[in-house]
């Protein structure tokens, strides 16, 4: 991305079109170094979650599936936002604010990767459930789709609201108080996403749901994570735009 950045500064001058393209490029560079920022810490978690998947697939516990399933989105989040102290120790974080990148774009591109990694821990545990119920049957799920999708939201709630808490927190605060803010934020989130499916129970009268009452509140649930994930990301930005380093 040094290289990009020279290019940039020569181009520039020289054609809007070609400056844009070192744009895009320096774009795909953040979302690269984001990556292999996590790629490290990623390999042990696989490891751990095909271990523990090899164990379900050989035990057929419900118990671990729940588990797999419902940490899964959120252990891979962790892993995606736990370099982040290392990144600045390395002083990259000042660095890419000498990239032809606005703050915004860098924001962006660690939402992403963030979501990314979100979304390859959903499908690594859906991968495992699904070949549990192949081996060993349904065992799992008393309704075969409300079910899983339960947990799969769940799962995916907590993950979007840790860093929907984290990413603020951390631009606000500093990298070297990384470890206490994802910890804080796990468990802030574990609160939250309880404090609103317990709200939306309520609103209900903790009645049984039919079908269509639970897929409504299943999708007002994710719909008022997403919400929130999304005003995280314009308050990151507005707290990052004012930061001086």
């Amino acid at each position: 991305m040094r290289n990009t950045f020279c290019e940039f500064l020569k181009l520039s001058q020289q054609s809007p079109n070609a400056s844009q393209l070192v744009l895009d490029r320096c774009s795909i560079g953040l979302l690269k170094n984001s990556f292999y920022g996590a790629i490290g810490s990623a390999i042990i978690f696989l490891i751990v979650f095909l271990t523990a998947g090899l164990v379900l697939l050989i035990t057929g516990s419900p118990a671990l599936l729940n588990v797999l399933v419902v940490i899964s989105a959120t252990a891979f989040a962790i892993n995606a936002v736990s370099g982040f102290r290392k990144e600045a120790s390395t002083k990259w974080n000042k660095y890419e604010l000498a990239a032809p990148v606005r703050r915004k774009d860098i924001v962006k591109s660690r939402y992403i990767s963030y979501m990314s990694w979100i979304i390859f821990g959903i499908i690594l545990s859906a991968v495992f459930a699904g070949l549990a119920v192949l081996v060993h049957g349904n065992l799992y799920f008393y309704h075969v789709i409300r079910d899983p999708l339960t947990l799969f939201c769940l799962s995916i709630g907590i993950a979007l609201l840790m860093g929907t808490l984290y990413y603020p927190a951390i631009y606000l605060f500093g990298a070297d108080r990384n470890e206490v803010i994802i910890i804080i934020s796990l468990l802030d989130a574990v609160g939250i996403a309880f404090a609103i499916i317990w709200l939306i129970n309520a609103g209900n009268d903790f009645n049984v749901l039919s079908d269509p009452e639970y897929y409504f509140f299943i999708a007002l649930f994710l719909g008022i994570v997403i919400i929130l994930f999304l005003l995280s990301y314009v308050l990151t930005v507005a707290i990052y735009r004012r930061k001086e380093y």
